[in-house]
């Protein structure tokens, strides 16, 4: 669990965080949205250390972020996965000497013990037999789970993932979701997302804070969402009118109201 209480991040005399709180849960996908500029971006960078907040507190179950130094910081970053947005990989490592780098860096295991921890996380992301390829001989989609796969390999408590699904087409956006929430789950790990995509935001919102000028505008899960009467929270999940009628059809179905066939019940 991460809780972070009235967090206030100013850069000049713009204030881009302003007295944000919340909580984000174990086992769970925690999911940062807001339009750009609402300061979800800031945010992110604050709970993993690459920016100081002016105030405010941030604890990893029990233990004050805030207040550590930088050796216990570096100790709780072995503890976090990462997942960036353009995966960044290294171009010149293979897939399996880029998952491997975390172990190189943070631990002491034999090199046959790493190839067989970097063996079982390329199964658990369905690309076993990946190895020796280099990042430009794979897809967006296959380097998304590389990056997944990299970032797990250390068994992290926390997993921050920066707009997972950029770049990639609808289907394999779904299977990414679908691998992150999975993964979530089974390590039992606090994982928190930025996104913009609507559909990640529907389908894995198991816990969703949505940010608006800097401040939390309103939290709740993708079920909430459907019947949610804040304004801007609205305008900005269902902008047109294909969303609306989404969302209308999928409230009806929560109220029983659409039959087996997807017709509305009369």
């Amino acid at each position: 669990m991460i809780e972070f209480t009235n967090l206030k991040k100013s850069f000049g005399e713009k204030l881009v965080l302003d007295g944000v709180s919340h909580v984000m849960e174990t086992g769970k996908t925690n999911l940062i949205i807001g339009t750009s500029g609402s300061g979800k971006t800031v945010l992110q960078k604050c709970l993993v250390g690459l920016f100081e907040p002016d105030e405010g507190e941030i604890i990893y179950d029990g233990k004050n972020f805030t207040e550590m130094t930088q050796d216990e910081r570096k100790l709780l970053r072995q503890q976090i996965g990462m997942l960036f947005q353009g995966s960044a990989l290294f171009d010149s490592m293979t897939v399996q000497d880029n998952i491997k780098f975390p172990l190189d860096m943070f631990t002491k295991d034999a090199h046959a013990a790493k190839i067989k921890r970097v063996d079982e996380v390329l199964e658990r992301v369905n690309l076993v037999g990946s190895n020796k390829k280099f990042p430009s001989e794979i897809s967006g989609g296959m380097k998304k789970r590389v990056g997944i796969a990299r970032a797990i390999v250390l068994n992290p408590k926390y997993l921050f993932c920066d707009e997972p699904n950029s770049g990639l087409d609808p289907q394999t956006s779904m299977l990414i979701d679908k691998l992150i929430a999975e993964i979530t789950k089974e390590y039992n790990m606090t994982t928190v997302i930025n996104t913009h995509d609507m559909n990640s935001v529907m389908e894995i919102g198991d816990n969703i804070l949505y940010m608006k000028n800097g401040k939390k505008e309103w939290t709740g899960n993708s079920k909430d969402i459907i019947f949610s009467d804040n304004q801007g929270l609205n305008e900005f999940i269902f902008a047109s009118e294909f969303l609306q009628d989404a969302k209308n059809m999928r409230k009806l179905e929560a109220q029983g109201k659409v039959d087996q066939n997807g017709d509305i019940k009369k």
